[in-house]
């Protein structure tokens, strides 16, 4: 009987053939072995199937009776985000309103937060050959790792650099973006906004929802009765209509083309091209229309209010403050009705105090422990409330003070017309206009509100 052994290119298998010499011929499992033997064959020797051969052989036809091991290859290194979308079903779990859940699917950073890592790849496991020689894997690769705008990398971590929206872009960039850019308005498929960047709003945003960055914010339309913020920077808005309930915060500036009753602050100065309508508006510095009027609502400002007109012939309510920065005039309100309270109530503790003393007096110097614990108590808050009143009455007078100082340099300027029914007030003075003034400054001199005329 011969045995011919043959093996696979890959020399993951290996054959025999079995060839008779003689009809009848039988072979032996020793024979099979001795031929894959001679053959080199060592590893992978499927015994079972030698074994069958014995007992009912095949000639003439290849049988496999050998087979290696192949390798396992390396896997493929990659990028892993540690910050991830919620799943839908995570979001719908909480207490989600519906302009809320749009948001949930930006993944917001913070400066330093780690937000992805690196997972390097693998170098597999080697395999063996028929012959028992090792067959090597295929190592995986690195990943594809592409560094976009404010992200670094640490060892095998990216961290951001500044806070702002994480982006990963289809060529495996990622980004930390510092500006949230909305292509379209802000509604039901954008969601309210709350971003630690700076914000871009193509379109209009939408009755009711919210605009918050604590950088610049940039309406492209018209803000319709909604919420726009900026914490650290400028609002800029093509317009505003309130439906009075519509609110404009910056802590820097606030420019628009126009305002429409809606409520505006600004830190420092509001800034509108056509026209303030019914508005209720406060800047730390100025207001200012540059080519348009002021109409109705209250308006103001630390310094200056400007407009080609103020007020309306039909008389329409306006009123304009100039002369305190409007925290400082809002601090003077506070602080006067604590010093009326605390005023008031030393009033009555000292009332109560006088009793209980002449209650001791009476009795010989004694008092019930009960009688003894309230004056005791009395004694003390009377103390700690004319500490406080102290320190609020010497704060009030200091900010009085230089209140009426910037008063001196504040002014109301009409370039055109200052409207009859139009109210002034400048420091803690009023007045009231009862005629129309063309082209006239309103300015405070003398602890007394002048009029002058404007000239550009």
């Amino acid at each position: 009987m011969k045995v011919e052994v043959s093996v696979s290119k890959d020399r993951m298998s290996a054959y025999v053939t079995l060839i008779p010499d003689e009809e009848g011929e039988t072979i032996s499992q020793s024979d099979i072995l001795k031929a894959l033997d001679n053959a080199g064959i060592k590893y992978g020797i499927l015994k079972d199937r030698i074994d069958q051969l014995t007992v009912n052989p095949i000639y003439r036809v290849p049988q496999l009776v050998a087979v290696g091991k192949p390798p396992v290859d390396g896997k493929d290194g990659e990028i892993e985000l540690i910050k991830k979308v919620p799943e839908y079903e995570e979001i719908l779990g909480g207490k989600v309103d519906l302009k809320s859940m749009p948001s949930k699917k930006r993944i917001l950073v913070k400066r330093g937060e780690k937000i992805a890592r690196i997972i390097p790849p693998t170098r597999g496991h080697e395999g063996k050959d028929v012959f028992g020689l090792p067959v090597k894997p295929k190592p995986g690769k690195d990943p594809q790792l592409n560094l976009g705008k404010n992200v670094k990398r640490e060892g095998d971590v990216l961290i951001a650099v500044q806070d702002g929206l994480l982006v990963v872009k289809d060529d495996g960039t990622i980004d930390v973006e510092e500006t949230l850019i909305v292509p379209e308005n802000v509604d039901y498929s954008v969601g309210n906004i709350d971003f630690p960047g700076s914000v871009e709003v193509k379109g209009d945003v939408r009755p009711d929802f919210v605009v918050k960055a604590k950088g610049d914010v940039v309406i492209k339309g018209v803000a319709e009765a909604s919420t726009v913020i900026s914490l650290n920077g400028d609002v800029e808005v093509h317009g505003a209509k309130g439906r009075g309930k519509g609110l404009i915060k910056a802590r820097k500036n606030v420019k628009a083309y126009f305002l429409e009753n809606v409520e505006v602050e600004a830190g420092l100065d509001v800034i509108v091209d056509r026209s303030i309508e019914n508005s209720k508006v406060k800047a730390g510095r100025s207001v200012e229309v540059t080519r348009g009027i002021i109409v109705g609502g209250v308006i103001t400002a630390g310094y200056s209010v400007i407009a080609n007109e103020i007020g309306s012939n039909l008389g329409v309510s306006t009123r304009v403050e100039v002369g305190v920065d409007p925290l400082v005039r809002e601090r003077l309100k506070v602080l006067e009705a604590q010093i009326k309270l605390d005023e008031e109530n030393i009033r009555k503790l000292t009332k109560v105090l006088m009793e209980l003393r002449k209650l001791m007096e009476r009795s010989g110097g004694k008092l019930p422990p009960d009688k003894l614990e309230m004056l005791m108590k009395v004694s003390q808050t009377l103390i700690n409330l004319r500490e406080s009143l102290d320190r609020n009455r010497k704060e009030y007078e200091a900010l009085k003070e230089d209140s009426e100082k910037k008063a001196k340099g504040a002014q109301i300027i009409a370039r055109s017309v200052l409207y009859p029914g139009v109210e002034i007030s400048i420091f803690d003075r009023k007045f009231y206009v009862e005629r129309i003034l063309k082209k006239a400054i309103v300015f405070y001199q003398d602890g007394e509100i002048k009029i002058g005329g404007y000239k550009e």
